[in-house]
């Protein structure tokens, strides 16, 4: 509990973003190469997929997992990297809890789909026009607190919430008439 009543959050988020999802997964390859016990773990199938192709596709079998194949026994004694946000705080939150997460590391993409309902692209031709390379990740705790607040703003336009395989695909059910 904070002074002001409100409760803290367990897990110190830490946002790492990439300017498309080619330099992230690069990105998480890296990391495996260099740590074969970093887990990476994926809120949704079609993400999952794409990285475990990548990997395979660069000889590298990691240690890569759906969010709901991760128990707290798995996690103990490791770097655990998040290859996307959930578009819902709440529910993000509520994992990080029962995994018992101190920390959580997030590797995002702008042209990922939470990112793309809130003008990725402008940020990202920004981005590229102040010389950033695509290999070149921002991260910023400012950036933290934009994404928690998007998130939250979904999250009240939510009243009841479908489940998908994507991400892209979790913004088509659950925000059909919104536009941002």
């Amino acid at each position: 509990m904070s002074w002001f009543g409100k409760k803290d959050e367990t897990a110190k988020i830490t946002d790492v973003i990439f300017i498309n999802k080619n330099a992230k997964y690069h990105a998480c390859l890296e990391l495996a190469k260099k740590d074969a016990t970093i887990m990476f773990i994926a809120w949704f199938e079609e993400t999952l997929y794409e990285l475990q192709t990548f990997f395979k596709e660069q000889a590298n079998t990691s240690n890569i997992f759906l969010y709901r194949q991760v128990t707290t026994h798995l996690t103990e004694n490791r770097k655990i990297i998040f290859v996307e946000h959930y578009p819902l705080h709440k529910k993000e939150i509520s994992l990080f809890e029962s995994l018992k997460l101190k920390e959580a590391t997030i590797y995002s993409s702008m042209d990922e789909p939470l990112f793309t309902t809130f003008g990725g692209e402008k940020i990202s031709a920004l981005m590229r026009s102040m010389g950033m390379q695509e290999n070149e990740p921002i991260q910023h705790s400012l950036i933290t607190k934009a994404l928690k607040n998007a998130q939250e703003k979904i999250e009240k336009k939510i009243t009841i919430e479908q489940s998908a395989l994507s991400q892209g695909n979790w913004f088509k059910r659950n925000l059909q008439q919104t536009s941002e």
